[in-house]
């Protein structure tokens, strides 16, 4: 995809993004009794969002994150309650920025950029997490799938935000650490930026991002130096 060289509005994912999800792993490792409980869980959480998408049957992000829940303790012989469940789940609400966020956005908003986040968390908590963070003043607006009750990474999730934001799909760059919101967003027509944080890995049958960084900062670096030349 060719690039604009025009400053793009630059839209962020949020979990593992711009949040270190290490709390809730660990939240979610204990109460399934896996090293790799997480994983699984997070994994079916994708998969039944894209479910939703499939059959026309909208949940909030919450509630299907607890229905999978529930499902991963089935799966691995766990018995867990509602509380359970939601004491776990209570921890995303809590998260912190990873260390390089901050000034990665500070740079890019000193230089011009319009900042907007894009997930599939709903508006209250996506609100409570920009809070929590110190993040809310960064963005001039924080976007939720909820208005439109269609999961990343379907391709009418990132044209709404287009429209949402007066721009076309060309002058918007997405900006993830997951190989499927990048394929998503590519699939759109949107350029796309890569976030390598630890364990997160490209699909690498779609479309190769645009650019490429192991962190805010210095994919902030990356796309200041482009656009300024």
């Amino acid at each position: 995809m060719t690039i604009q060289k025009s400053k793009p509005v630059i839209i962020f994912d949020v979990n593992e993004t711009l949040l270190d999800m290490s709390p809730l792993k660990k939240s979610i490792n204990t109460l399934l009794g896996n090293e790799q409980g997480f994983r699984i869980w997070f994994g079916m959480l994708l998969l039944y969002s894209t479910v939703s998408n499939s059959i026309n049957e909208y949940h909030d992000f919450g509630t299907i994150a607890a229905a999978t829940l529930a499902m991963a303790a089935t799966s691995m012989n766990k018995k867990v309650n509602e509380d359970e469940i939601k004491e776990a789940l209570s921890t995303i609400l809590t998260l912190q920025a990873y260390p390089d966020v901050e000034k990665g956005l500070k740079l890019l908003k000193d230089h011009g950029f319009r900042l907007v986040t894009l997930t599939n968390s709903p508006p209250q908590a996506l609100k409570q997490q920009l809070l929590n963070s110190n993040l809310t003043d960064y963005f001039e607006q924080a976007l939720s799938i909820d208005s439109l009750k269609k999961y990343k990474p379907e391709a009418e999730t990132y044209l709404w935000a287009a429209k949402k934001l007066a721009a076309t799909p060309q002058e918007m760059l997405m900006i993830a650490a997951h190989g499927w919101d990048i394929a998503g967003a590519s699939h759109a027509g949107l350029s796309t930026g890569f976030i390598a944080r630890e364990g997160q890995s490209l699909y690498t049958l779609s479309n190769k991002p645009n650019f490429q960084a192991n962190d805010i900062l210095a994919m902030a670096q990356q796309l200041v130096a482009f656009y300024s030349e």
